[in-house]
């Protein structure tokens, strides 16, 4: 569970050359509530009026997150600073968060319409400041698939890029496997749709001339019942 407030007592003495208690109040309260793995974060401040926050060996300082609260990109700290039960002030702190992410990317440079294979992709270390809504967990989300556009060598490769290759098409035969455990009766179709792998599609059965709904299991290989 994420908690919106984190309490920090400033340690009895600090070198000269110690981060400043707010900047350490604020990562410790970023590594406390991320969802990224320990390590994997660095963090910048951008505010120049933070230094007004006072060193005081009595002091308690307690850090709140002000809008944006996705622990990446550009985000605000509310640090409220109290002494003896007292709020002395409270100080907005800027910083910007980047996240060590694993990104698929281009081998090199690839021209629209290929078929994607393990040489075409590869998986590189970055640090991010916003995670696209359709970047791949792996390289393994790429492989068969065809890209719908050019990519640049070192490019991310997303998924609005990437289309299924049909295994099925229409006007095409495909094998028919119907199983229904005990029984498996192997025919011949003629499809009247292209299919991806786990697709439903109609199938016309050549012997009986009936239209029959059977999923894609791979290449030319349709099944009934499974």
């Amino acid at each position: 569970m994420v908690t919106l407030s984190l309490t920090l007592l400033a340690a009895t003495s600090h070198a000269a050359d110690a981060e400043p208690l707010f900047r350490t109040a604020i990562r410790e309260y970023i590594e406390a509530n991320m969802p990224w793995t320990p390590g994997s974060v660095r963090v910048d401040f951008l505010s120049k009026e933070q230094e007004s926050i006072p060193q005081d060996k009595d002091l308690i300082l307690r850090v709140e997150p002000a809008g944006n609260q996705d622990f990446i990109g550009d985000m605000v700290f509310l640090v409220k600073s109290f002494k003896g039960g007292n709020l002395l002030k409270t100080e907005s702190v800027r910083t910007r968060i980047e996240v060590l992410r694993d990104v698929v990317t281009a081998a090199r440079g690839l021209p629209a319409g290929t078929v994607l294979t393990e040489s075409d992709v590869r998986t590189v270390h970055r640090w991010v400041r916003r995670i696209h809504p359709n970047s791949l967990a792996s390289m393994e989300a790429t492989s068969g698939k065809r890209l719908t556009r050019p990519v640049a060598s070192g490019a991310e490769i997303l998924a609005t890029m990437l289309k299924e290759i049909p295994l099925v098409r229409k006007g095409k035969m495909v094998k028919m496997v119907f199983d229904n455990g005990p029984m498996q009766i192997v025919t011949v179709g003629l499809s009247e749709e292209d299919g991806v792998a786990g697709n439903i599609v109609r199938v016309k059965n050549i012997t009986s001339n009936k239209i029959i709904y059977a999923r894609v299991l791979s290449e030319s290989l349709v099944g009934i019942g499974f």
